[in-house]
């Protein structure tokens, strides 16, 4: 049942003590929105406070802000989805504050403040204030210019960088752009990403809208498999800690 925001408690209801990101994919399996905005708000302050994921938390050499920020964001979409405009923007505006807050005071080389640029530009979008955006968006490339990196492709995978490209192709489900769709061949990879997030991801937030869906994010998955989707009858399957899910409409398969 799609939920809308109005009153309750906003938590998944399974009377479990999972993580947070794994209540929030339950919740997305049950098309549950505020219930999934909640959980990745709550995923996104404990990442911050090193409370979850693999606990670096944000001021760490190996900081873990790129992640809490993508919760932020997902759960702007959530709230979005819940009818919750207001909410949205304010998840979406905390997002960017602690994208430039990051910037400012967390990132110590060039190329990271660009992808905390990278954060706000899409925080902006999902704020629907597209001329903040692009400001950002273009200060982004900017900062991958000045950076001059040695290998490109290789910082694609440095950790905010890498939470960002995760948000992303979450963002573009069912469609699941790939990494060489939003870097290329990898030598001119970080100028690409910059003109793919200014141009996709207001296409994607505006699908999202459309369908009224988001789908769980991709993570390992089996296709032609035993499993049979309840909701579709669908045998390909995505296979999250908390549950097995239908890779084609994201319904529970199998809770673990």
């Amino acid at each position: 049942m799609t939920s809308t925001d109005g009153d309750g408690d906003g938590v998944s209801g399974d009377g479990t003590d999972r993580p947070h990101g794994d209540r929030a994919v339950l919740a997305l399996a049950r098309e549950d929105w505020r219930a999934a905005a909640d959980a990745y708000v709550q995923a996104a302050f404990a990442t911050f406070a090193g409370y979850e994921g693999f606990g670096y938390g944000a001021f760490g050499d190996r900081t873990e802000v790129g992640v809490a920020v993508a919760d932020l964001c997902r759960a702007s979409v959530c709230h979005r989805l819940a009818g919750a405009t207001d909410r949205a923007r304010n998840r979406a505006a905390q997002g960017a504050l602690v994208a430039a807050d990051a910037r400012d005071h967390v990132a110590s080389e060039r190329v990271d403040e660009a992808a905390c640029e990278e954060f706000v530009g899409v925080c902006r979008v999902l704020a629907d204030d597209p001329d903040e955006a692009a400001a950002a968006f273009d200060r982004a490339r900017d900062a991958y210019a000045d950076a001059a990196v040695d290998d490109p492709a290789a910082a694609t995978t440095r950790p905010i960088q890498q939470a960002g490209t995760d948000l992303l192709t979450h963002l573009s489900r069912p469609d699941d752009v790939a990494w060489d769709d939003v870097h290329g061949t990898g030598g001119d990879a970080l100028g690409r990403r910059v003109r793919f997030l200014r141009s996709k991801v207001p296409e994607f937030v505006a699908a999202r809208d459309r369908e009224g869906k988001l789908h769980a994010a991709r993570a390992s998955t089996e296709y032609n498999t035993n499993y049979r989707c309840p909701a579709c009858d669908a045998t390909d399957v995505n296979y999250h800690s908390p549950a097995v899910l239908c890779l084609r409409c994201s319904a529970v398969v199998e809770e673990r």
